[in-house]
């Protein structure tokens, strides 16, 4: 394994989130890097990224395999006993019909995460050997997409409240998956905050950067990728005839393509699909054959009258407060673009980070409702079924969240600039 790598220093950087022309950063242990004017974390400095990211990774796929194929919960009522694993929670989603909110989740708890620590792990590998492979920077784009997917931190919250919300009507148990849960959550994220990205990427850069490059960024003539944060001259494209970023492939462009117009469309999408998903029942229970269909509101009032208040704050936060927060923050961002508004920007930014770092738990809801249809199956005594609310509140979550990832923040202070 390399002791020496080579991660040579850019002699210009440009902050992703607003454009600002910045001077590479000397940190020292535990110093973080952030943009003067929008605030962004440009660079936080890490302590043996490639073994930390190696290890950790190797750990949670070592957890991975026993945290979603063993039960997690056990549930016992009069002599009744159900149990269930992450893995047997999904296919339960698919038998009873629901294939989309089926397959999201299995999306996000058993395909995405398994990929997120693959990837880190042959990335980490390759780098710490010394490799450089074509592929491997294709690889590490793909890998922070896949972050804000691989939701196991939410499912590990989402069993938590099951346990609370079924103490009340059945004896629950913790089983061996509910332990190697935990330590997946804990191992993926330590990996993902012990890796130094900007470090990587320099690791892979085959390409050196053209002399000329830092007078020509101070002037404003340079292009970025908004993936990897390659600094090229602005001429790239016509002079190449590529229009791939030469480090990770990412097609390239001054600014997101058709930013505004599709994240319009998508949170328009949000606002019709949040009608039906908080007026129609989400969740059906069958006591003795009788049906009690249940909304959000009643789940969250349902918390509140067993008196647990926290329970039902988190879940009120997550599955109404935060689509809420993320569809009027989004346009309130759009329309300063929109109206070249110029105050608050630095705060706008900030607020649009919150919406991207929050996004994924609204599903939290689903999660819980997901687990409980498995493991809340005791025949004529009492049953749990999802309900047409779940489709609605699933694409109320994806379409937000793809909307937070269609928008180019750059575009706020493009705004700003224009109107001066």
């Amino acid at each position: 394994m390399s002791k020496h790598l080579p991660h040579p220093t850019p002699s210009v950087i440009v902050c992703p989130g607003c454009s600002l022309l910045l001077q590479p950063p000397e940190l020292d242990s535990g110093q973080v890097a952030q943009c003067p004017r929008c605030a962004e974390e440009i660079h936080r400095h890490k302590r043996h990224p490639l073994q930390m990211g190696l290890a950790l990774s190797l750990t949670g796929l070592a957890l991975y395999p026993a945290a979603n194929l063993l039960p997690l919960l056990s549930f016992s009522v009069l002599g009744m006993h159900t149990h269930s694993s992450i893995f047997q929670s999904c296919l339960h989603m698919f038998a009873s019909g629901q294939f989309f909110v089926g397959f999201i989740v299995a999306l996000t708890t058993l395909l995405f995460p398994l990929a997120l620590l693959s990837v880190l792990l042959l990335v980490t590998l390759a780098l710490a050997s010394g490799r450089r492979w074509s592929w491997l920077p294709v690889l590490f784009r793909w890998y922070h997409h896949l972050g804000e997917w691989a939701m196991t931190d939410v499912l590990l919250v989402g069993v938590l409240i099951t346990i609370i919300k079924m103490s009340h009507t059945a004896a629950v148990s913790l089983n061996g998956g509910f332990f190697c849960l935990v330590g997946l959550v804990l191992t993926t994220a330590a990996a993902q905050s012990a890796i130094d990205p900007p470090r990587f990427w320099a690791m892979m850069d085959k390409e050196p950067a053209p002399a000329d490059l830092p007078a020509k960024a101070a002037s404003g003539d340079y292009l970025l990728c908004h993936d990897c944060h390659k600094l090229l001259p602005a001429d790239y494209l016509e002079s190449s005839g590529q229009h791939r970023c030469p480090r990770c492939g990412h097609s390239l462009h001054p600014r997101k393509q058709d930013s505004l117009a599709r994240t319009w469309a998508l949170l328009l999408t949000a606002v019709v699909l949040t009608l039906p998903a908080n007026l129609l029942p989400i969740m059906e229970v069958d006591y003795f054959g009788v049906p009690e269909r249940s909304t959000i509101m009643d789940g969250i009032i349902y918390f509140f009258k067993e008196g647990s208040y926290g329970i039902g704050l988190v879940i009120f936060i997550a599955s109404v407060l935060v689509p809420l927060f993320k569809i009027v923050g989004l346009v309130i961002i759009l329309l300063s673009i929109h109206c070249r508004w110029q105050s608050w920007l630095r705060h706008k930014a900030m607020m649009f980070r919150f919406i991207e770092l929050i996004g994924r738990w609204s599903m939290l809801d689903i999660f819980v409702i997901t687990l409980l249809c498995s493991l809340a199956q005791f025949g004529f005594l009492s049953t749990i079924s999802a309900a047409p609310a779940s489709l609605y509140f699933t694409g109320v979550v994806l379409s937000t969240m793809f909307a937070a990832h269609s928008f180019d923040p750059r575009l706020l202070w493009d705004a700003a600039a224009a109107k001066r």
